[in-house]
């Protein structure tokens, strides 16, 4: 029996689109789904080691899967080499009778003991794919009562995925323009030291370069809004501008 659906799970899973916990969500809405036994959710990189997403504390199993054993894995062999690949996929299917005396077995699948692997394969780039793994506790007939819980949803778990990943892209590119500007700002600020600004309108200077508002810059600073914008004024009269655009060819351009 399945004690929770899936989909009532949905809406904290999208909340959670953005957020550092994310992926411990969507393992949490998973596994919500009584049969299920075991969870991992695995980035896979043809460059790359896969790194596991979910937070939890990685076992000693799990260090020796992302460090060797998972070049023996069929379920890495079908999403980072040249075999046609499915959304959804059993371990089952990919491997033959003769699994149990394989050396990915042998040396490592046997001491998961895991049942009907399950594999979700979500593609967010061409050398990047995540995969939502998981078991069941027993039998076929838990599986199939899992998978029919769960691929309705499907699409809506790949959605928020895919978005989630997105929004890491985009914050990763922000981070590193920011670094960028910090370096242009740091390479000329050598040019605060011939004008003659205090101390604290200095600091105001490479937070305005930074892109804060006044606003931001209060909050930063314990100090009212008001008191950064007297700030502004004298540090525009110092350097001979009248805008903010004036201030950031100054230091920046």
């Amino acid at each position: 029996m399945l004690n929770t659906r899936l989909y009532d799970t949905l809406p904290s899973l999208i909340k959670g689109i953005g957020e550092h916990h994310f992926y411990d969500q969507v393992a949490y809405s998973i596994k919500a789904l009584d049969p299920i036994s075991n969870i991992r959710i695995v980035s896979y990189s043809k460059t790359n080691h896969p790194v596991f997403l979910s937070g939890n504390e990685m076992s000693e199993i799990d260090e020796v899967y992302c460090e060797s054993a998972y070049l023996l894995d069929p379920v890495y062999d079908m999403i980072c080499g040249n075999r046609d690949q499915k959304e959804l996929v059993t371990l089952d299917s990919l491997v033959n009778d003769d699994f149990r005396n394989s050396a990915y077995y042998d040396t490592f699948y046997q001491r998961l003991d895991w049942c009907n692997e399950t594999n979700i394969v979500i593609g967010t780039s061409d050398d990047t794919k995540i995969c939502i793994v998981y078991s069941t506790k027993d039998n076929g007939a838990s599986i199939q009562a899992v998978n029919r819980e769960l691929i309705p949803c499907i699409n809506s778990i790949k959605a928020a995925i895919l978005t989630h990943e997105r929004i890491g892209n985009a914050l990763q590119a922000n981070q590193a323009n920011q670094a960028i500007n910090l370096e242009n700002i740091n390479s000329r600020s050598y040019m605060l030291e011939y004008q003659h600004l205090t101390k604290r309108e200095k600091e105001i200077v490479k937070l305005i370069l930074t892109g804060l508002s006044s606003a931001a810059i209060a909050e930063k600073c314990f100090v009212s809004e008001g008191t950064v914008k007297n700030h502004r004024k004298n540090i525009y009269r110092k350097l001979n501008i009248k805008s903010q655009a004036e201030l950031f060819r100054k230091f920046i351009q």
